[in-house]
């Protein structure tokens, strides 16, 4: 990018920012305000509140700051996909547009490579942690909101950093669909669908923002793992979504109970879910690029071993 392009970048960013704030300060008065008229909150629950928004408006700013960092070094042209997908997030259009314009469709492959021995043993070995940490997991009391700690994902997004396409997509439609198993999974179709289904097979997304070339470097290292957590996040976050108006639409319900009093139902699933998906991608954010990043020996192995077939 030139220089001029790149400060278009930087003020329409800066206006972003600007209007997201105002949104989150507008979402956190609405929400405190509403519950102090009708449900009548308690203090614990209205800092959770301004918590989880203000940790939105930081996490915005962030994925903003790395990627007018990553336009501004330029760092490897094969990383244009993770730009793409962060200009997505971030709503900034304009670099969207420039860097697809980069991308070599052709070269594009989707080609299932074959399994061996490792890989199948390696998907056997993802799928009981992801069980196993599910259930232990599942012994946490829930925080206000519902709020649970999703260790349970971090075995999967190391499927996605390790194992090819294929592997990685057997290893999230097992897991996904074995949920049913667990306790405590509902098993009402739609609220098993995309409470639990969807955002479980939806982390293989993962495989095509996993990074390739270990970096010493770490602006290099955060511009890789917003991508790679943050789609999957997203796709989780809107499938909840669906899921809270669905149940809050439902007819059949006699008594719709909420934890907050709030008229429109679409607008409060996509509060209410903002609570839960915020704290799992703080916790994504900080587990699973250290998991990843001091077992990249496993991914030398696999990566090489794949470019070679």
């Amino acid at each position: 990018m030139n220089k001029n392009t790149i400060k278009l970048t930087i003020c329409l960013s800066t206006i972003r920012i600007l209007l997201f704030l105002a949104l989150i300060v507008w979402a956190i008065i609405s929400v405190i305000k509403v519950g102090s008229e009708g449900a009548k909150m308690p203090i614990g629950k209205n800092i959770t509140v301004s918590i989880c928004f203000s940790l939105f408006f930081i996490l915005f700013v962030l994925m903003n700051i790395s990627l007018i960092l990553n336009i501004i070094f330029d760092s490897l042209n094969v990383n244009n996909k993770i730009v793409i997908a962060l200009s997505i997030i971030t709503l900034n259009i304009e670099t969207m547009i420039i860097y697809l314009k980069k991308v070599n469709f052709k070269k594009i492959s989707l080609k299932m490579q074959k399994w061996t021995a490792f890989d199948i043993t390696s998907i056997a070995l993802l799928l009981a942690l992801y069980f196993a940490i599910g259930f232990v997991s599942s012994l946490i009391p829930p925080m206000p909101f519902y709020i649970t700690i999703s260790f349970k994902y971090i075995p999967l997004f190391f499927g996605a950093f390790i194992l090819p396409l294929s592997g990685c997509i057997t290893l999230c439609f097992l897991s996904a669909t074995l949920t049913a198993l667990m306790p405590g999974s509902y098993l009402a179709f739609w609220q098993f669908l995309f409470d639990y289904w969807i955002p479980t097979f939806c982390l293989f997304v993962a495989y095509f923002f996993a990074p390739n070339i270990k970096s010493n470097k770490w602006m290099n290292k955060i511009t890789i793992w917003f991508a790679f957590i943050t789609i999957p996040i997203l796709i989780i976050y809107f499938s909840r979504v669906i899921s809270g108006v669905i149940y809050w639409l439902n007819p059949n319900k006699v008594d719709v109970w909420k934890e907050f009093d709030w008229t429109n139902n679409i607008e409060y699933s996509f509060i209410y879910n903002s609570f839960n998906s915020i704290f799992d991608y703080v916790l994504l954010m900080i587990c699973v690029p250290t998991v990843c990043e001091s077992l990249w020996v496993i991914k030398e192995r696999f990566f090489y071993r794949n470019l070679n077939n």
